[in-house]
């Protein structure tokens, strides 16, 4: 009975060890073979106790994971201690709330993803997975960017700052809308373009002091896109790794360096929102834009 139990605890170690081998780009479920320069390093399929367990050790998802599991703590730790929450009037405590929420859920959505995308059930869970990593990217480029657009008219008549606000929410859904049902990295990413486009807009009449915004925010407002486009365009490129297949599975490869570049990006958005928040705090910052000026009711909304 003994000799009996001892053989099979020796042969659950013996399995426990097997999943934890990683395995090779070939021996991954199709739906799991997005990248074909990264040749190591893959989680087999695991419950999700074992994706949980593969926290503690290294893998081809582990800079993925740990990129955006920091940058969750960072921003929940430190973010709603620094917004204006205080000010007087409602419109800044709402932006207040949309920065938060767009900063935290891209971090949210993609740490799922990334630890729980070999989970050992079916690819119907892989690609819900996804979507929920989709809806926190789309939180971020809609709700994160609502207080930097509203501070870009915040000068301007209501009824252009509304009609703004609409256009730039009604494209959010389109975007969502297409993001649910997208078949390719490629139509993932092009899904946020009317969003990307419609911010450039209103930062070229930034840059010509039309409308508003923080003179401070204008320069983290060109980074937080620039970067974010070059780092989506190092993943979409799959560089530097397909020079050098296999020798950047575990780190630096484009993945790893779009989650980092995406990192950076958020930083740049959240430093230009707080100089943008602060600035639409102040009831005097529409003072000589007598022609365009914003009705003085709308901070009380």
């Amino acid at each position: 009975m003994h000799h009996s139990g001892s053989e099979e605890t020796s042969r659950q170690d013996a399995a426990a060890a097997k999943v934890l081998l990683l395995r090779r780009w070939s021996d991954m479920p199709q739906h799991l073979q997005f990248n074909p320069h990264i040749l190591t390093g893959y989680r087999p399929l695991m419950t999700i106790r074992q994706c949980l367990g593969s926290l503690f050790y290294i893998h081809n998802e582990t800079v993925n994971i740990l990129t955006h599991g920091f940058a969750i703590l960072y921003m929940l730790v430190t973010v709603p201690y620094l917004l204006p929450w205080n000010t007087k009037g409602t419109l800044v405590g709402i932006l207040s709330w949309c920065h938060l929420i767009g900063a935290v859920s891209p971090w949210v959505g993609s740490f799922l993803y990334h630890l729980f995308m070999n989970v050992n059930y079916d690819e119907v869970l892989y690609r819900t997975l996804l979507k929920v990593d989709m809806i926190g990217i789309w939180l971020c480029q809609s709700f994160g960017a609502i207080p930097m657009m509203a501070a870009a008219v915040h000068c301007l008549a209501d009824n252009v700052w509304y009609c703004c606000i609409f256009i730039y929410c009604s494209l959010s859904m389109w975007g969502l809308l297409k993001a649910m049902t997208a078949r390719s990295p490629w139509e993932r990413r092009l899904c946020f373009a009317p969003l990307f486009l419609m911010r450039m807009l209103v930062m070229t009449l930034r840059c010509f002091g039309i409308g508003g915004g923080s003179p401070e925010a204008l320069i983290h407002i060109i980074l937080q896109d620039l970067i974010a486009v070059i780092g989506a365009t190092i993943g979409a490129l799959r560089i530097p790794e397909k020079w050098i297949p296999g020798r950047l599975d575990l780190v630096l490869n484009s993945h790893n360096v779009m989650h980092v570049m995406v990192v950076l990006a958020v930083c740049s958005m959240h430093t230009a929102t707080l100089n943008d928040l602060a600035w639409m705090s102040d009831p005097s910052t529409c003072n000589g834009t007598s022609s365009l000026l914003l009705s003085p009711g709308r901070n009380e909304l």
